[in-house]
């Protein structure tokens, strides 16, 4: 896949899927892209090696809570390695928790690219539960991810 290949891309998959509201290109090689939830990504091209990259915002955990959902998001990032194209971050300078997927499209093709957003949104509404549920052990979150994680991919 080359660069060319996704901005054809990403001019089709408006039209192509009617839950996005709107996709507004920001550079040559970005794309910001909202859906009707409200639900917004970042999806850029990376040249070396060549892959696709989706960003999401999954929340920010409460202040009382930080310490606690950080270890467990930083311990999701270690089981992570080596089983999934996703990471987690945090941005700044206003701490949002970031999911980052790493993506080569084998398949040229609007479908390919909808199948990799639609993981990618089923895999930040998971690990949004983490930032999100503070009242609960975030360890027993990441247990259940952990879970759902292994069943998608299989």
């Amino acid at each position: 896949m080359r660069l060319s290949d996704l901005q054809y891309l990403m001019h089709q998959l408006g039209p192509a899927t009617p839950e996005i509201v709107t996709i507004v290109q920001d550079d040559i090689d970005s794309w910001q892209v909202e859906f009707d939830e409200g639900v917004s990504l970042q999806v850029g091209w990376q040249e070396k090696p060549p892959r696709m990259l989706m960003t999401c915002s999954i929340g920010q955990p409460e202040v009382a809570a930080r310490e606690r959902v950080y270890a467990s998001l930083l311990s999701a990032n270690f089981l992570l390695t080596g089983t999934t194209n996703l990471k987690l971050a945090l941005s700044q300078p206003d701490e949002d928790v970031l999911l980052i997927g790493e993506y080569e499209l084998s398949q040229v093709s609007v479908a390919a690219l909808q199948d990799h957003l639609s993981i990618f949104l089923q895999s930040a509404a998971r690990f949004s539960t983490i930032v999100a549920d503070a009242g609960e052990e975030p360890l027993q979150s990441l247990d259940r991810l952990s879970v759902n994680l292994h069943e998608q991919r299989a």
